[in-house]
């Protein structure tokens, strides 16, 4: 017993002499976003980081409404009014301030399976200029739209790294908002594996475009060769 408590003691008076150390505190501070440089640098890098991500924020928004805008002009072109119907409503949700999480994850689930159901489209209308309706020229600024769109979020993908390493609490105190926090966490986490799907969409829909005889914007071809 007695070697026991003797055991003990020492390890506590090792470990509060760790924990004293400087070096030590600090380290263990920054596992959990905080500490670490001098109050008046973490306000000054705070602020920069909080505007940074505002900035991404609406970038991010401005990528999507693009895209949607593109979706839904292609999925019109090809007679998928339905489809058409569901890109409008998700804009729609990016139209009133800062979207929340929620609102964002239903506009990338809106994206993805409208990406989908173009897909299919192109695939079964593949060689066959007359097995539906096409209105080429809604499919032209379908293509337009829809290149912006990925040529936005091919621009984002330098910021999603920084954003997805910074101090939570750096950002909290510099007077962000914490739903544009939380926003930009989902965007970091979300945005690289968005931008793979729709540049794949955008892909086959100027493949679709070249072999039924519609323009194809310069845009759109520039985008994909962006990435």
């Amino acid at each position: 017993m007695n070697r026991r408590i003797i055991l003990s003691a020492v390890l506590f008076a090792g470990a509060t002499a760790l924990a004293s150390h400087p070096s030590f505190a600090q380290l263990n501070l920054k596992q959990f976003g905080i500490g670490g440089g001098n109050s008046s640098g973490d306000a000054a890098t705070g602020g920069a980081s909080a505007s940074g991500v505002s900035q991404l924020l609406q970038n991010y928004v401005g990528a999507n409404q693009q895209v949607l805008a593109g979706q839904s002009s292609l999925a019109s072109a090809m007679g998928l009014s339905s489809a058409a119907g569901e890109a409008q409503q998700a804009a729609g949700l990016l139209g009133g301030g800062t979207p929340s999480v929620s609102q964002l994850t239903q506009v990338g689930n809106t994206q993805q399976s409208l990406s989908q159901t173009l897909t299919q489209a192109f695939a079964s209308r593949s060689g066959s200029a007359s097995s539906g309706p096409l209105d080429k020229a809604a499919f032209s600024s379908g293509l337009e739209s829809l290149g912006k769109g990925v040529s936005q979020y091919s621009s984002l993908q330098s910021s999603l790294g920084s954003v997805g390493q910074m101090n939570p609490s750096s950002l909290l105190q510099s007077g962000l908002n914490p739903q544009t926090a939380q926003a930009a966490s989902y965007i970091a986490q979300s945005a690289p594996g968005q931008l793979q799907s729709l540049a794949s969409t955008l892909s086959q829909a100027v493949q679709f475009a070249s072999s039924h005889g519609i323009s194809v914007p310069s845009i759109a071809t520039s985008a994909l060769k962006g990435l």
